[in-house]
């Protein structure tokens, strides 16, 4: 495989970033004549014109178009690793973490206070995200996001699973008694749903519940702590996430009113770069993350457990 000089690739992103070579030339803080002569010999050497020239300037060819998408993507990770490398020297101990926004707000900002007492001197950086938002070109320690089974792994990251969550219908005592029937049936119910993540027909079906059908009446959100804000607030039923969910049930705001939760059919996962070593700060964030999720899973256990609460595997539906 031929290995064509990167001052010439430079000199062509540039001058196909800019579209004029005296833009190029003034950033490389070289001379527009020295541009056009590195240019000239990649098209020598590659065989083909990457540049329509005329008096009114330059335009990209077919070929030329290619090769410059291709560039910025390598320039883009060159750009990203070398960062991340230079920064791991001059951060030991600094980890960032972009994180999927329920699970920031509702759980991680509660808990990272404990890390950081039991490890003074590392600062911890942490960007909320909607889930699925990998942006690659930002240099992120570890990214946590659900999906199912490791879902955003790639050439790029690694997953780590932390777990599975329990999923479990929650409302107000008053809205419940409004609304609930007692043998568990929810057709009278205002449904709070989360447009993301809906594992409404799951759960009726582990439950051995009739739904109520298309027709019931629902409001759609895009956030599961929106739906939980608007259950506490009286206007209907949702489904909790454990993770989301607890503490509302432990003060009292929520209950909930059918005895039987669900475990996830999704999860969330660790992702790091991979084939990246990681910094003595960065594993010692991700062991304690591992080591404390592990630990909520078996407290919500214990609390279900207290409350009465049945917890069922997710079903394969037709």
């Amino acid at each position: 495989m031929q290995i064509y000089s990167f001052s010439a690739l430079r000199a062509f992103e540039t001058a196909a970033r800019h579209g004029t070579f005296v833009d190029a030339a003034r950033e490389l803080n070289v001379t527009r004549p020295a541009i056009s002569k590195q240019i000239r010999l990649l098209e020598a050497a590659m065989d083909c014109r990457l540049f329509d020239r005329s008096s009114a300037g330059c335009q990209l060819t077919r070929d030329g178009q290619e090769l410059y998408s291709g560039l910025r993507q390598a320039f883009d990770l060159i750009a990203v690793t070398t960062q991340r490398i230079a920064e791991r020297g001059r951060h030991d101990n600094k980890v960032r973490v972009l994180v999927e926004r329920d699970f920031a707000s509702s759980w991680l900002a509660e808990r990272i206070g404990q890390f950081l007492i039991a490890n003074p001197g590392i600062s911890i950086e942490i960007t909320a995200e909607k889930n699925g938002r990998l942006n690659m070109s930002e240099n992120f320690s570890f990214r946590i996001f659900y999906g199912e089974n490791g879902c955003f792994e790639g050439d790029e990251l690694v997953a780590e699973t932390l777990c599975n969550w329990i999923d479990i219908p929650v409302c107000t005592a008053a809205y419940g008694l409004r609304h609930v029937a007692p043998d568990g049936s929810l057709k009278a119910a205002h449904f709070l749903i989360d447009g993301n993540y809906d594992p409404w027909k799951h759960w009726f079906d582990v439950a051995g519940i009739e739904a109520p059908g298309p027709a019931a009446s629902h409001t759609t959100f895009n956030e599961t702590t929106l739906c939980l804000s608007a259950a506490i607030a009286g206007t209907g039923i949702t489904i909790g996430d454990s993770f989301l969910c607890l503490s509302a049930i432990q003060s009292g705001q929520l209950i909930a009113p059918v005895k039987v939760g669900m475990r996830s059919y999704q999860n969330y996962a660790m992702y790091r770069p991979r084939g990246v070593r990681l910094s003595p700060a960065e594993e010692r964030f991700r062991q304690w993350l591992l080591r404390t999720v592990a630990q909520y899973n078996l407290d919500v256990e214990e609390k279900f457990v207290s409350l009465g609460i049945r917890v069922m595997e997710p079903r394969q539906l037709a």
